[in-house]
Parts: C-alpha cells; sequence; structure tokens
C-alpha cells in the first residue's frame, strides 16, 4: 500500500469508516462494508477493466485525487451500506446513523449498543440484567440505576415527536423495541 494511501486512510478514519484490508501487498483490497476496492499502485486501465469484471466494485489509486478517491469509497458504503430496518427506524450499521421516519436520531456510543441489541431482538423483552451483560459488559448487578437512565434518554430521542412509541417497558420483564404494524 506505501504511503501513497496514508491521507486518504486518515480522511476516511476521520469520516468513522472501519476499513479492513485484504489480498497481498501486489494487489490490496479494502473491504468498506460489503464493498470490495482495489487500491492499483499504477494507473492500468486493463488491469482495472479486467478487475471490476472480476467483481471488484471499483479500483482506486495514487493517480487520483485523494478527495476522489475518498468520495467513491464513501459512496460505495453509503450505497452498499448494511442496515438494520424495524417499521420506520433504520439503523446503518457502518456508520451508526439512525433515523426514525427520515428524522436523524442523535444517539450516544451507549445508547446505539442498546438500541442496536434492542433491535437484534425485535418484539422481545430484554432484561435489565441481560442489557448489563451485552451493553455494559458486566456479569454482575451494580446496584445503580444505569440501564433505566440510558432507556430514558434513548427513549426520549427515539419516541419524541411520534405518535407510537417504538421502546417500551414490560413490566417485570425488561425493555422491547416494538416496530409496530
Amino acid at each position: 500500500m506505501g504511503s501513497d494511501f496514508a491521507p486518504v486512510a486518515r480522511a476516511l478514519n476521520a469520516r468513522g469508516f472501519d476499513l479492513a484490508m485484504r489480498g497481498e501487498a501486489i494487489r490490496p483490497h479494502l473491504r468498506a462494508g460489503d464493498a470490495t476496492i482495489l487500491w492499483q499502485g499504477v494507473d492500468d486501465p486493463a488491469e482495472r477493466a479486467r478487475a471490476l469484471e472480476g467483481g471488484v466494485h471499483d479500483v482506486v489509486g495514487p493517480w487520483m485525487h485523494e478527495a476522489e478517491t475518498v468520495a467513491r469509497i464513501v459512496r460505495l458504503v453509503q450505497v452498499r451500506q448494511p442496515q438494520l430496518a424495524l417499521g420506520d427506524l433504520l439503523i446503518h450499521l457502518m456508520d451508526r446513523r439512525v433515523t426514525r421516519a427520515g428524522r436523524p436520531v442523535s444517539l450516544l456510543a451507549r445508547e446505539y449498543a442498546l438500541l442496536l441489541y434492542l433491535a437484534r431482538r425485535p418484539g422481545e423483552a430484554v432484561s435489565r440484567v441481560e442489557l448489563l451483560r451485552a451493553v455494559w459488559r458486566l456479569d454482575f448487578d451494580p446496584g445503580t440505576n444505569s440501564v433505566e437512565v440510558h432507556m430514558l434518554r434513548l427513549r426520549a430521542k427515539l419516541d419524541r415527536g411520534f405518535p407510537r412509541p417504538m421502546l417500551l417497558t414490560v413490566k417485570g420483564q425488561g425493555y422491547m423495541l416494538d416496530a409496530g404494524a
């Protein structure tokens, strides 16, 4: 990859993208979401065509302006980004954006982790103990009201301004994300 890719990697990391490298040093590939991007060390149109015909989603390299390279990678990730959709709730798994009915929902890291955990179990009541274990990584109950406080904040951000709440408290069982009908 060499130093030619370093500014591109810094620009992408600053935008919150998690890139995985694979492939040999001569033909390294970037993984961004489920998109595969070939980093080509020299401008070779014939090799670029072969790579694209072989299933690579795009080919970038040092012959491009850094801004163009970053824009191509960001576009691919945004178009191909894995998402979790529940009713009018959309969770973008790569860049951790959340929207409800098209409106952005700004979440802190712990709130996002709570929402994602519940979203992967829609309609299922999840206990406080299970949330402590999964989100806080605690195998004991610290005796604080952290779960309740975080759920209150998450509920305010997720449900405020909507006629029907998604985040429900199930008495005696825990919390549930309900996509509704």
